[in-house]
């Protein structure tokens, strides 16, 4: 297989999987599931800039940080800021979490979802009339809790499209 089958294959791995996280994120919810709901767009972007550090980086995420930005109405450049520091930090630390398991890669996920919450929770205070609450944080116990799974999905993914 080329590079160009590659890469089309990855440019379609990663288009269906944050298309379906952006689903996932504006699906309604019950108000108990609601706060622990996980960041999808931040572990789709955790995965991909994980196992493709070379081709999926900061400026990618900055793209579907600002695609999210325009579907849900809101200032522009602060999820893009945050999901380039996420993917920039995952790209920085890729080869140390690829020889972890999944389970202690999901501590790791659970951090770099905290950073990514906390820049733009922190960022939305300063542009916006934003408080961060003790709710706020649920959802990175959600997202620690949900990794496996999304990683074991995605990684068969990529397996069957033969994405390097």
């Amino acid at each position: 297989m080329n590079r160009t089958s590659s890469s089309l294959g990855l440019f379609f791995g990663v288009a269906i999987s944050t298309f379906i996280a952006f689903v996932l994120t504006i699906v309604q919810l019950p108000t108990w599931l609601f706060y622990f709901w996980p960041d999808w767009i931040a572990l789709i972007i955790i995965y991909w800039s994980l196992v493709t550090p070379t081709r999926i980086g900061p400026l990618s995420a900055f793209i579907v940080g600002v695609l999210l930005e325009v579907l849900f109405v809101r200032t522009f450049g602060v999820l893009g800021l945050g999901l380039a520091i996420l993917a920039l930090l995952v790209n920085s630390a890729h080869q140390q979490l690829r020889v972890l398991s999944v389970w202690q890669q999901m501590v790791f996920v659970g951090l770099f979802v905290g950073i990514f919450k906390l820049v733009t929770g922190w960022l939305y205070g300063i542009v916006d009339d934003f408080a961060i609450t003790k709710e706020y944080w649920y959802s990175i116990l959600g997202g620690m809790l949900i990794w496996p799974f999304v990683y074991i999905l995605l990684e068969e993914m990529r397996r069957k499209a033969r994405i390097r």
